[in-house]
């Protein structure tokens, strides 16, 4: 899924507040051990920590559903790497702005709505978000109709796509399901060329005295009308579910294969302030278990899990890290780069809506200290010599998981060059936090636990 959603770079202008997610008391304990052991100045410091921390899970697929993903291609302005091997390097540079744009503003959200700061969150980025984010309705009402149909294309390459109904009768999307954003949002009616919700048409739709206002970096808005209505996923319903048929998406938005966002993190991140559609759906009793499982895969197919895991997509067991503070998912983790450690039980975002890896400029450069021959190429991106070999691990709940060398090269740095460019990228994204994208996951099997307040991993099958 190699997207930074607009609902997570999106402002909300609505007048509800938002109840606080807190973790449990057991997890609290874990997390002080967290904090302490950051002072841990060797492995086997790190390993011990871990080892303390770990927890390993017995679900089983009872109960859950799979909906299986496709990985959809975007038009090839949109993708990383153009068809003859070089790398775009304008999508190279808007990955990483859609990146900044999104974990700023999600972290903005987080502070107006909780009071908590993220590791790295500082007072000045809020202020300069709520000036444009959380202007008076009024005014943004009166921005030009430019502005109003421009929604900028955040893609950044190929995602994973998957079907949700909405409505009664059901309207047909293809969503990419986002767990680095909480809300929902589809095509309004005014909208061309795509799936679109006309609230009219369906019986279940209720009106909310919300708006959803996406407001982005280059001064563009979309302003959407907040519903309640039914929302089906593979036959799972959630009822009253909030969402936003957005009343615009411009050129900008041209060849993006699917219809809308489904984000799957935590209610304090909502723009709209209203509780993600998993949320709902469990809370309704559409599923037994309190959690989902990501298995991306290295074709084209994929699967979504609700409600459990799907035992025949990983092997071993899953091994818990805990979620150091509900928003995003966001757990402890250390980067090797060729076996050794770079970046000792760092904040890491575990973000099916981001394709890259991306983590703070100086925890990148001391990584890629330890890839011979590697250097710096543009904006925090590295090369490397294409026919050099490395290796990248990251270490969770006291497992190591190895990133596929294929998953590392995002292409050629010119026509005929030697060199090729890295995956893993240095950003200061305001978060001091590593994101940890699709790059990585498509290695593993990932299970996102509500019940335990943490994330999950195991080797795939």
């Amino acid at each position: 899924m190699l997207v930074s959603s607009p609902g997570a770079v999106a402002a909300l202008v609505a007048l509800s507040s938002l109840g606080q997610v807190a973790a449990s008391t057991p997890h609290n304990r874990l997390e002080k051990r967290s904090i302490h052991a950051r002072a841990a100045s060797s492995s086997v410091a790190a390993k011990e920590t871990y080892a303390g921390r770990k927890m390993r899970s017995s679900d089983t697929a009872a109960g859950g559903i799979r909906i299986p993903l496709s990985k959809k291609e975007t038009i090839s302005t949109r993708k990383l790497r153009k068809d003859n091997g070089v790398v775009d390097l304008s999508n190279l540079m808007n990955a990483l702005t859609f990146a900044k744009d999104k974990y700023t503003s999600g972290c903005s959200r987080i502070y107006r709505q909780t009071g908590k700061k993220l590791p790295g969150f500082k007072l000045k980025a809020y202020e300069a978000w709520a000036k444009s984010a959380l202007a008076p309705l009024n005014t943004l009402l009166g921005i030009d109709k430019r502005q109003q149909d421009t929604l900028t294309n955040y893609q950044d390459g190929s995602l994973w796509g998957g079907p949700i109904e909405i409505g009664t009768p059901p309207t047909s999307f293809t969503i990419d399901f986002d767990t680095g954003s909480a809300d929902l949002w589809v095509p309004g009616p005014s909208v061309q060329g795509y799936d679109t919700f006309d609230p009219s048409k369906s019986s279940t739709a209720t009106p909310t005295n919300q708006t959803l206002v996406i407001s982005y970096g280059d001064g563009s808005n979309v302003i959407g009308p907040v519903y309640k209505d039914t929302v089906s996923v593979a036959g799972l319903a959630a009822k009253g579910q909030a969402f936003s048929p957005v009343s615009g998406m411009g050129a900008s938005f041209e060849g993006t294969p699917v219809d809308g966002i489904m984000g799957m993190a935590f209610e304090s991140l909502s723009n709209i302030g209203q509780k993600p559609f998993f949320q709902n759906l469990y809370e309704q009793g559409g599923v037994k278990q309190n959690l989902f499982s990501f298995a991306l895969g290295d074709a084209n197919d994929g699967e979504l899990y609700l409600g459990g895991v799907d035992d025949s997509k990983y092997s071993g067991l899953v091994v818990y890290t805990p979620v150091i503070q509900p928003g995003y998912w966001m757990v402890l983790g250390t980067a090797y780069a060729n076996g050794v450690p770079t970046a000792l039980l760092k904040n890491m975002i575990i973000d099916t809506g981001t394709t890259l890896i991306i983590g703070p400029r100086t925890d990148v450069a001391h990584f890629f200290e330890k890839v011979p021959h590697a250097r710096r190429f543009r904006e925090g991106y590295y090369m490397y010599p294409c026919a050099q070999s490395w290796t990248a691990d990251f270490e969770f709940g006291g497992v190591k998981y190895s990133v596929p060398s294929e998953y590392l090269n995002l292409g050629l740095t010119a026509e005929g060059s030697r060199y090729c460019v890295a995956a893993i990228v240095g950003q200061d994204i305001g978060v001091d936090a590593w994101i940890i994208g699709d790059v990585f996951l498509r290695s593993v099997y990932t299970v996102f636990n509500f019940g335990l307040n943490s994330v999950g991993f195991a080797p795939r099958a």
